[in-house]
């Protein structure tokens, strides 16, 4: 059951991120060179730059990335002063200037500046840093995804074409039996009712093919809205299968990085400094003014100075709901986490095991089914043509040889689309040069 869940995952991740890179593209500014049309076909190396540079879901996460990286600039400044002026004991009538010619007003000139207590700003600074830790972590996930729907469309496609191809010669074999039953027809080889059949299995391989050439139009059509095409073109052509086929699979790394566990680390980090932040909240924070006064004679003083401390009384609260609040979203924070953990342990063996079912499958039916028939059909059609076998049996032989070659292009299909699912799931430890761990190492400048 586990299995069918995760390849009925696989087949709809493609098609849902597409329609999400469609919706959003109205959202997102274009990016420059994404707008320009596609032209000769597309390579592997190509899809995955643009997909990098032009998808809005992934630029939709750089742009979180962006405002995390703020968010880790405003936690460490401090509380800028406050600056006041003010000006009482005008006369209208005197004016601001008595017959001494001095000025008759009194004016206050005061600057108060907050002291946070408690180490506050330094559990700020901690809070944002992981916070731009857990987006860089999710900017990477949002790639892996967007890889993964990238590879499961371009296996599609490149199916969907050698399907196309497929049904083609198999229709240029039955247009040649229909000649040739049409000749035993008229020569009275053949009865009316034997004929018809081959006209009717021609008419469903015409179908069949009408329905391929549809099949394929719907899939450049979900690579376009992945690789963020915006006009794309009625014949979009890619040069060969997925490069990641192959045969041997790297064994699971117990160092291995998946991007959605360390975000989601990075996020219990952001909730233990925000839990820690919230606590100090009881430790109140000073305000430390100085002023200059004015008062002039002879009622004043003259020209005074003073100096002013403030501080919080906690009279209807202590920042309780804060605190229970910070400690909700810790616990929820690592329930995430061991959610997540939880899954990709059982998601490691079962997706394994998806890609070697489909592996084997596809190599039995490559390397033995599809030689002998293609051997039994060429003798099938060469015995029919000199009347040694009857027509039914031929037709029969050929159904059989057309549907094992599609079930191989379909197993083939379906252990591309588990490879990638395997590859992009368990992510062996990073690259310098993989799109999807590119940024995430990059220490940042900070003030």
């Amino acid at each position: 059951m586990e299995i069918k869940r995760l390849g009925a995952t696989a087949r709809r991740l493609s098609l849902w991120l597409g329609l999400c890179t469609a919706v959003g593209a109205g959202s997102v500014q274009a990016e420059p060179g994404c707008g320009s049309p596609v032209s000769g076909p597309i390579q592997w190396a190509g899809a995955v730059e643009r997909l990098v540079r032009c998808n809005p879901e992934i630029r939709l996460a750089t742009a979180a990335l962006d405002a995390a990286r703020a968010d880790r600039v405003i936690a460490g400044q401090i509380p800028n002063p406050q600056a006041s002026f003010g000006a009482a004991s005008i006369n209208p009538q005197r004016g601001v200037r008595g017959p001494n010619q001095d000025y008759q007003i009194d004016w206050l000139a005061r600057i108060d500046q907050l002291i946070e207590r408690g180490g506050k700003r330094g559990l700020r600074i901690s809070r944002a840093e992981s916070g731009l830790l857990a987006s860089r972590w999710q900017a990477a996930d949002t790639r892996r995804l967007a890889l993964l729907a990238l590879s499961h469309a371009w296996s599609e496609l490149w199916a969907a074409r050698q399907r196309e191809s497929l049904l083609e010669s198999v229709l240029v074999d039955f247009r040649r039996i229909e000649e040739v039953s049409r000749i035993r027809l008229e020569a009275g080889d053949i009865a009316q009712a034997d004929y018809s059949r081959v006209v009717i299995d021609l008419q469903r391989i015409e179908n069949d093919q009408a329905q391929a050439r549809a099949d394929r139009i719907r899939v450049q059509q979900l690579l376009s809205f992945v690789l963020a095409i915006p006009s794309p073109p009625t014949d979009l052509a890619i040069e060969g299968p997925w490069p990641a086929l192959q045969g041997d699979f790297p064994s699971p790394d117990v160092l291995a990085i998946r991007p959605e566990i360390a975000a989601a680390q990075a996020q219990v980090e952001q909730a233990k400094s925000a839990r820690e932040l919230a606590r100090q909240l009881g430790t109140r924070d000073v305000s430390v003014g100085v002023q200059a006064d004015r008062y002039p004679a002879p009622a004043g003083d003259g020209n005074t100075y003073g100096l002013s401390i403030s501080i919080p009384l906690y009279a209807w609260h202590r920042h309780e709901g804060e605190l229970a609040r910070a400690e909700a979203e810790f616990a929820a924070a690592l329930l995430q986490r061991e959610r997540l953990e939880q899954q990709a342990n059982t998601q490691q063996t079962t997706l394994l095991e998806e890609r070697s079912i489909a592996l084997n499958r596809w190599r039995r039916l490559r390397d033995h089914a599809v030689p002998l028939g293609e051997r039994l059909s060429s003798s099938i059609r060469l015995a029919y043509e000199q009347r040694a076998i009857s027509l039914l049996d031929m037709l029969d032989s050929l159904r059989v040889y057309r549907l094992l070659q599609i079930d191989t292009l379909e197993a083939r299909l379906q252990y591309e689309k588990s490879d990638a699912l395997a590859r992009a799931l368990l992510r062996i430890s990073p690259q310098a040069d993989d799109p999807v761990f590119r940024f995430v190492g990059i220490p940042e400048t900070q003030p």
